[in-house]
């Protein structure tokens, strides 16, 4: 922006003193625009032209010394939006008020208090804090160092001066003389918020982008850039039809001869200095062609980024008469694309690109071009662009997904090869089938790394190449999902041959239903991954589906609840199918465990179903699981039995266990427990060596005969409830046999072969022995 001073020197000769602007509704003196551009300003008629206006000495005072008399009130949608709200004490309602108010801010060095009076409007939003800081600072330095701390004279109402009943809308608060034809001036200008409808009087932005210049000639003391006749010598002068006036006018001229692939006329729009002239030529065409290259893929119209203002707007850390188009990065290596504004003998100064960005041209299109392509292929392939993907991306593309297909067959086919040979090596079957379930998926998931390899050549834009990568993730997780749907179908499978091994009948039931719920939750888990990985918000969607869960459990709880209790009994195996149980007060063979329920067959032949839930939440008795079956009975003996029969049927009903080999010999009892109400009791508690109820009735009954031998042996009878009226001497039919028993009592004692209390071990062994 140091050439400003030029600018208005060109413009007075040209146009003299009242030359319009193209921006003149910006309130900035008309010699700073080219004489070729028309005025904003309102139409005067001849008549009007050659009548003298008055103007009064106090208004005239308040114009600026290029004559302009009316101006538009400046309307804006939200005035310096990002500096934050204005403090409430702050008065801009009137030029004097505002001026006044800017002054003081200046006096106390209140900088962003002083930002507030300035029109931030071509600044970036992001930038307007720090550079509304660093403008205001500026100002308030020129006004230190011109004394120009007055707002004395100014008017003091909320419409500023009139001509002729017209407000003209804007004051001149100060000049700066900079030895030249026209002095510099900051003006207040009338600007209307449309969001707060707050009419204020703000320093115009024409004042941001001069600050910096007009601060480093008169506070710094810096010397004017000097003017060139000629940027690029080797090139020759910039032709006149080019429109360079301003960043976004430069970049729209390079954009547009980018387009009729005039790279020749585009060269002259960089700064090629650093080239030796018989180079410029050469090298200016082939930078023109990479640099418009990059610009199209990083930032489609990357001219409106830029400010249409011709000295640019201020931005923080850059310099005054340079303008930031992008600021791409690569990894950790960044880079600013430029232009900056030069002065030229003669003729109105024109933004070109800058040093440092022709210099990094090359280093953009490594990383950002389409690399050989862009080098080599005729125009056509870039001419044509469909989804912002050029003919020859198009092409790539579908040689690309044909190449990334055999690459995928052949890596998956010698991969498998391998695989297969490891796992022949081990003993197991299943992770032959798993290799062998990896096929498809496996195809599938290195033809999608194929294709990656093939984008990065295709060097597609930015968007389509994340569209492209988003694809391929989508293809490599339906390629996993496919994968471990495959090896939830061979874990099943040898689930289910385990079961079948160990003759578990029930796991090998529940496989085929453990199969039916994990897939779907494996297919519903891959879904949400796929959908998110491609930008979908599946926040909504699973809390939906959490509502939507929770009613259905809510009206699905005692189904649920079954189904929870099947897959316990399956992991917990109580019974299996077959079993003989008892659940409850249902006692049967159960014949089929399900998902929802159980049956058993009862005694009568009944089908019982029985909810799995309740099957879970209930005690469970599984006769069939049982090493031994118990036997315990008791045997009642008449009164009148004497004390040795009843030791010799004690003795004699041990002697007839231990002789059986289907009895368990260990832990039997065989005692007398009592004095009943019509008998004496004698209690036999002893394990059948079985577990099959048939067999265990057969030897039961053989020792009930036994036992009824036994007591008749013994002389006695049994007791039954019964009275006995006794009118004479008792009967003796049994004496001998009570004698005899008695007798064998006393023989037993004498020979230490009494099993009563305990059982010798000497009548152990003699009875134990095998005949």
């Amino acid at each position: 922006m140091t050439s400003n001073l030029l600018r208005l020197c060109f413009a007075c000769a040209l146009t003299g003193l009242f030359g319009g602007s193209a921006r003149a509704q910006e309130a900035t003196p008309p010699p700073a625009q080219p004489a070729t551009q028309p005025t904003s300003a309102p139409a005067v008629p001849e008549q009007a032209a050659k009548r003298e206006v008055v103007v009064p000495p106090e208004v005239k005072a308040q114009l600026s010394a290029s004559g302009k008399r009316h101006l538009k009130i400046k309307a804006e949608e939200k005035i310096n939006d990002g500096l934050g709200k204005p403090p409430k004490d702050l008065d801009r309602s009137t030029p004097m008020k505002s001026w006044s108010a800017f002054l003081a801010a200046c006096a106390a060095k209140k900088w962003e208090r002083a930002a507030h009076g300035i029109n931030l409007e071509k600044v970036a939003k992001a930038d307007r804090k720090p550079v509304g800081v660093a403008t205001a600072t500026k100002i308030c330095a020129l006004l230190n160092k011109t004394s120009q701390l007055s707002a004395k004279g100014l008017d003091d109402t909320t419409v500023g001066p009139m001509i002729e009943s017209q407000p003209t809308n804007y004051v001149v608060t100060a000049h700066f003389d900079i030895g030249k034809k026209l002095p510099g001036e900051l003006w207040l200008r009338h600007t209307h918020d449309k969001t707060t409808k707050e009419d204020v009087w703000l320093l115009t932005q024409r004042t941001v982008s001069y600050i910096g210049p007009w601060h480093r000639l008169l506070v710094q003391g810096e010397k004017e850039r000097a003017a060139v006749p000629m940027i690029n010598t080797g090139l020759g002068k910039i032709p006149p039809a080019f429109e360079l006036s301003s960043p976004q006018a430069a970049a729209r001229t390079f954009s547009k001869l980018a387009r009729e692939r005039n790279y020749e006329q585009a060269a002259y729009l960089l700064d090629l200095r650093r080239f030796k002239k018989a180079e410029q030529k050469e090298r200016g065409e082939k930078l023109a062609r990479r640099l418009s290259m990059v610009l199209s893929r990083l930032e489609p119209g990357y001219a409106e980024r830029l400010s249409d203002d011709p000295d640019g707007v201020p931005e923080r850390g850059v310099p005054d008469d340079e303008e930031v188009l992008l600021s791409p990065k690569a990894g950790k290596r960044s880079f600013s694309v430029r232009l900056i504004l030069y002065p030229r003998l003669d003729a109105e100064p024109v933004w070109v690109f800058s040093p440092g960005t022709v210099g990094s041209i090359n280093a953009l299109y490594e990383s950002f071009g389409p690399g050989w392509a862009g080098d080599y292929l005729p125009p056509i392939m870039f001419s044509i662009e469909v989804f912002n993907v050029q003919l020859w991306q198009w092409i790539g593309i579908i040689l690309g997904l044909l190449v990334a297909y055999i690459f995928g067959y052949l890596a998956s086919f010698f991969s498998r090869k391998l695989l297969l040979r490891a796992a022949k090596l081990t003993k197991w079957e299943w992770d032959d089938e798993l290799v062998e379930a990896t096929r498809g998926p496996m195809r599938l998931l290195l033809a999608a790394v194929g294709f990656v390899i093939v984008v990065g050549v295709l060097s597609l834009h930015p968007g389509a190449q994340q569209m492209a990568l988003g694809g391929v993730k989508l293809v490599a997780i339906i390629a996993a999902g496919w994968f471990f749907a495959r090896a939830l179908d061979v874990a099943a499978d040898a689930g289910l041959e385990f079961f079948r091994e160990r003759g578990d009948e029930v796991g090998m039931a529940m496989v085929p239903v453990a199969r039916k719920i994990f897939k779907p939750i494996l297919w519903a888990l891959i879904l949400i991954v796929a959908l998110q990985n491609i930008g979908l918000n599946v926040a909504g969607l699973i809390a939906g589906l959490g509502i939507g869960g929770l009613a259905l459990a809510m009206a699905s709880k005692t189904t649920v609840e079954n189904m929870l209790g099947g897959i316990t009994i399956a992991f917990d195996r109580p019974f299996k199918v077959g079993d003989f149980v008892k659940v409850g007060d249902i006692t049967g063979s159960v014949e089929e465990v399900g998902l929802r329920s159980t049956r058993v067959r009862t005694l009568d032949r009944t089908v019982v179903t029985v909810p799995n839930g309740q099957m879970a939440d209930s005690k469970i008795e599984n006769y069939t699981r049982r090493d031994r079956i118990r036997l315990v009975f008791k045997i009642g003996v008449q009164y009148d039995s004497s004390l040795d029969q009843l030791k010799y049927i004690i003795d004699e009903i041990k002697r007839a266990v231990l002789r059986d080999e289907k009895m368990v010999h260990e832990g039997f009892r065989v005692r007398f427990v009592g004095f009943g109400d019509s008998s004496l009791d004698i209690e036999v508690y002893c394990y059948i060596n079985t577990t099959d109820y048939n067999e265990f009735t057969a030897v039961r009954e053989k020792l009930y005969l036994e036992v009824a031998k036994i007591v008749a042996g013994a002389g006695a009878e049994f007791a039954f409830p019964s009275r006995t009226v006794y009118n004479g001497k008792a009967s003796d039919a049994d004496s001998k046999k009570a004698k005899f028993a008695a007798q064998e009592v006393e023989l037993r004692l004498a020979a230490g072969e009494l099993t009563i209390p305990e059982i010798p071990e000497s009548v152990r062994e003699k009875l134990q022995k095998p005949s």
